[in-house]
């Protein structure tokens, strides 16, 4: 059943980790989120975005969350992670980045707060860290393939932040739905691209409640999570060595996924890619979500 404005929102707990002795794992419990659509246009949608939304003709969207290894609530690397063997010495020799990188996330998204069919520019910024997994020459099974954890880095701290339908008259802003996301996934350095790449997201009237999983309106009454919305999706990008940075992002979120982390199946058990639009256009009623492209260099 789609969940809107109620949905329990919670911090993805996927994908950020260090690899244990010589082994950990980058394989997950769910399905792929971009399913393609079987040949009578039935119920199965990827998670692609058309090409009004952006190119992503060399982005593998497929997901299989996570790295397994101590997490703290938040998502980010517990503190005895790193006294595990073969873990960090805080360097990194690979072609890839570690660090911190910034850019910017673009789009449109309807929502039950702004009628049916009526979609509203959608804008932040992203900021992100990538650290490896583990130190070189410990392996890493990252989709079903082992690899040396040094080519693997996890996203640290991703999140994503702006004001969607924020109007602007010169330099003042008002207006608009304050907004806030969680992103999580890996960096295949091997194959230069995004692996697991996830978004869960808050959306407000009013401001967003410290900790981003909800709105400050109203919070609490009915057991609600205040006056807004809550949606989750893929994220999927390729990276450019030269100039060190994510390109080609796409982003598909649907209000059907609100609380899902990733791992888990759809709201009927079914597999995550049934509830995104392949188009990356959502209409409403019972169907409302957002899609666009973003970006983040070192």
């Amino acid at each position: 059943m789609l969940r809107t404005n109620v949905a329990a929102y919670g911090f993805a707990l996927l994908l950020l980790a260090a690899c244990s002795g010589t082994n950990a794992t980058v394989d997950g419990g769910h399905d792929e989120a971009s399913t393609v659509a079987d040949a009578d246009g039935g119920a199965s949608r990827s998670a692609s975005t058309d090409a009004s939304i952006g190119d992503e003709s060399s982005v593998d969207a497929s997901i299989e969350p996570s790295i397994d290894a101590p997490m703290d609530a938040t998502g980010n690397v517990g503190a005895d992670a790193g006294s595990q063997d073969g873990a960090l010495d805080g360097s990194y020799a690979g072609p890839c980045s570690a660090g911190v990188y910034a850019g910017t996330l673009a789009g449109t998204y309807t929502s039950h707060l702004t009628g049916v069919g009526i979609p509203i520019p959608f804008d932040g910024d992203v900021t992100l860290t990538l650290d490896p997994a583990g130190a070189a020459g410990t392996t890493c099974m990252l989709q079903g393939v082992s690899k040396d954890c040094g080519d693997v880095l996890t996203v640290h701290g991703g999140k994503i932040s702006g004001t969607a339908d924020e109007a602007r008259s010169g330099d003042a802003t008002f207006g608009g739905f304050p907004f806030f996301c969680a992103m999580t996934g890996a960096l295949d350095c091997d194959a230069r691209k995004l692996v697991a790449g996830w978004m869960q997201c808050t959306y407000c009237i009013g401001p967003v409640a410290d900790g981003g999983a909800s709105c400050s309106l109203l919070s609490g009454v009915g057991g609600s999570t205040g006056v807004g919305g809550h949606f989750a999706g893929p994220m999927t990008a390729s990276y450019d060595v030269a100039t060190k940075a994510f390109v080609m992002g796409t982003w598909n979120g649907a209000e059907a996924l609100a609380g899902n982390d990733g791992t888990m199946p759809g709201p009927d058990g079914g597999p995550i890619s049934t509830y995104l639009s392949d188009s990356g256009l959502y209409l409403g009623p019972n169907d409302y979500g957002g899609s666009g492209v973003w970006g983040a260099s070192f």
